[in-house]
């Protein structure tokens, strides 16, 4: 069964893999995403398993790019729902980083301390997500992209989705 980890980590591989790398370690991986080697190790064992991942090989595996698009798009906010609280200082995700959205009130934030964004609350997808996306801009689109997809009405899921083929290059 996958976990929120596991989610985060296929993003992060996938990231890492743009600019054409044909080897990433698990341990690059770990640093890129702040997850423990063992956690990293886990979620790509699950990930294979539900086939959002190529067979292991000698080198890291490939994320199945189709595959992840289609479980992001359909299941996504089903398997992992989100949690919305009260209005904190945080780091802006879903409507208030992914482009071509207008917003008209305060955007959704991942409580982080050094945030600068004020909103309402939304639980990141796994706990290190606002540490590892205040370092990378990539990476902070995506998971905001995928918070579209988790929390949007059919506009936002409509660019979350665009935004997130772009990161997948599909």
């Amino acid at each position: 069964m996958l976990k929120p980890q596991d989610i985060f980590a296929l993003v992060g591989l996938q990231l890492l893999l743009r600019p054409g790398r044909q080897l990433i370690t698990l341990s690059e991986l770990s640093a890129f995403i702040r997850l423990s080697g063992s956690e990293t190790h886990a979620a790509m064992a699950r990930l294979e398993q539900s086939q959002l991942l190529a067979a292991a090989t000698r080198e890291l595996r490939r994320p199945l790019a189709g595959n992840f698009l289609e479980f992001a798009e359909h299941g996504l906010r089903y398997v992992f729902p989100p949690e919305l609280g009260p209005p904190t200082r945080g780091l802006a995700t879903a409507a208030g980083v992914v482009p071509g959205i207008s917003m008209s009130g305060a955007p959704l934030v991942w409580p982080l301390e050094e945030g600068g964004a004020c909103g309402p609350a939304l639980a990141p997808l796994y706990r290190t997500v606002p540490a590892a996306c205040m370092k990378n801009a990539d990476l902070h689109l995506a998971m905001a992209a995928l918070d579209c997809l988790r929390v949007g009405r059919p506009r936002e899921r409509q660019a979350g989705l665009a935004a997130l083929k772009g990161v997948f290059g599909a």
